[in-house]
């Protein structure tokens, strides 16, 4: 097996990659001549994890994050083909998909639905361009809804968290929404599995292709970590976008043995 290196690795769905993977630590702001300091061994595959991640978060600083989401990653990429005969697998979003009510191909049409999306599918574009001689090298792969309670406060698992609090006056909207929902150590695991099989499937979903709603599933992490919270805590609309539930039919038919169940852990 190849040796595999990863960025992004004490991040939400890093921390979770086992030991046998090697971090690469590096600024995604520094210059292109930086990169160059990096130590990547000749067979090695890559697995791009870091970036600033969430709309808010891009939307903060979006220049700044242009540096890092789409340059950072374009250095680090070309530097790594530079030295490495193995597999650069970018991680991006399903949010580059474009709304539907529909199961989502890697062949749906794309259309970004926020900022974060948007640099997102700006990089995948320029790692198509740049692995254009070697597209076997390349794997774009698209996650789905993460959720478990080890998440972002920003993220759903953080409104669910806030749930817990009895004296808070949360409450969850949009309960009726239906996503695609994986941890983020099944994520890890599913990466870290297809990283050491050394196959690059080009665009490819990693998701359940199992449509769970919003409520139900706060419900069932807050019922499995022992918490009962008020039905009158959650409203049953639907935001903008109702429906995201991804096909990984590409996926299982490469890697048939992944589990892809979503199974939450308990909160502590």
């Amino acid at each position: 097996m190849k040796a595999i290196y990863a960025t992004g690795t004490s991040g939400t769905i890093g921390k979770h990659l086992p030991s046998q993977i090697n971090p690469l630590t590096i600024n995604l702001a520094s210059s292109e001549q930086e990169f160059a300091n990096l130590s990547i061994s000749a067979e090695s595959n890559l697995i791009h994890l870091a970036g600033i991640v969430g709309p808010q978060a891009v939307s903060g600083n979006i220049e700044f994050s242009k540096i890092i989401n789409i340059r950072g990653s374009i250095f680090l990429a070309n530097e790594f083909l530079r030295k490495s005969d193995g597999i650069f697998f970018y991680i991006s979003t399903s949010h580059v998909y474009k709304p539907t009510t529909k199961e989502i191909t890697e062949s749906s049409a794309l259309e970004p639905v926020n900022i974060y999306a948007s640099q997102k599918l700006e990089a995948e574009i320029a790692l198509l361009s740049l692995f254009q001689s070697t597209p076997n090298r390349l794997c774009i792969v698209r996650l789905f809804s993460v959720l478990d309670w080890d998440v972002a406060p920003f993220t759903l698992g953080g409104a669910v968290r806030k749930l817990t609090d009895s004296s808070s006056e949360f409450i969850l909207s949009n309960s009726s929404d239906i996503r695609d929902f994986l941890t983020p150590k099944m994520i890890a695991s599913a990466l870290f599995e297809m990283a050491s099989k050394d196959l690059s499937l080009g665009v490819v979903n990693l998701c359940t292709n199992q449509g769970t709603s919003v409520g139900l599933a706060a419900q069932r992490m807050l019922a499995e970590s022992g918490f009962e919270v008020s039905a009158t805590r959650f409203t049953w609309g639907n935001s903008n976008t109702p429906f995201v539930v991804g096909s990984n039919s590409r996926l299982i038919s490469a890697f048939p043995n992944l589990d892809l169940t979503w199974q939450p852990s308990t909160l502590n």
